[in-house]
């Protein structure tokens, strides 16, 4: 009879509290862009940038060599197993299909929004090279609405998973020697790049299930001693 009591009191306790264990589901997160928009090489044609400006053209266009970049305010984020870049296309033009690469950005995010410092070398080379996110052959023609979706690759994951603050920036440039080669022109106006991400999570007991816990060791205790004092009589 002991035993039983003991296998009854250990079976309530993991049975109660493996059924209130709250296990967290994996989510997704779409994240818009805070800022985004070009710099310049200098010694180009182009005039200097504006800080309102979203356009973000990548290539070499009118003289000029561009490069982009997206930043992202993720917050508190964690966990994040995969990532997605989502831009529309725009307008492109050179060879039929460019070859788009996105890397880490070492510039601070407050200094990225100041394009009205534009051009700087320091800065645009900082957006084509480094840690590199993924690389894309995307078609210069196709239908200006057209949302690409860019999977980055796990360089991308690490360092979403690894920030120091809440803001992540993706930097973009063509590869090549480019002469009049561009990419995402006329993107001005109100369409700003998307992040999704996709999370992962572990299960984590609620309070409630400790509690629950302890209720049913202690209930199981009780009526030990019960029967103990009913067997005495």
């Amino acid at each position: 009879m002991k035993k039983f009591y003991k296998l009854a009191i250990a079976s309530a306790i993991v049975g109660f509290g493996l059924g209130t264990l709250n296990t967290a589901q994996a989510a997704t997160f779409t994240q818009t862009a805070s800022d985004q928009g070009w710099w310049a090489a200098e010694d180009g044609l182009n005039g200097p940038n504006s800080n309102d400006n979203i356009n973000y053209v990548t290539g070499n266009i009118r003289g000029t060599d561009l490069r982009n970049y997206f930043k992202f305010d993720l917050g508190n984020l964690v966990g994040v197993s995969s990532a997605t870049l989502q831009i529309q296309r725009f307008e492109g033009s050179g060879n039929p299909t460019e070859t788009l690469g996105f890397f880490d950005v070492s510039t601070p995010a407050n200094v990225l929004s100041q394009k009205n410092n534009s051009p700087n070398n320091t800065i645009y080379n900082d957006l084509g090279s480094g840690k590199n996110y993924g690389s894309f052959n995307v078609t210069t023609s196709g239908d200006p609405n057209e949302i690409l979706n860019f999977a980055l690759n796990s360089n991308a994951i690490a360092d979403i998973n690894a920030r120091n603050g809440n803001f992540f920036s993706i930097g973009g440039a063509l590869q090549g020697d480019l002469v009049e080669e561009y990419l995402f022109s006329e993107s001005g106006g109100q369409a700003f790049a998307k992040l999704v991400v996709d999370t992962n999570s572990t299960p984590v007991p609620e309070p409630s299930a400790l509690g629950g816990i302890m209720v049913v060791g202690v209930g199981g205790w009780w009526l030990k001693r019960k029967r103990k004092a009913s067997l005495s009589v």
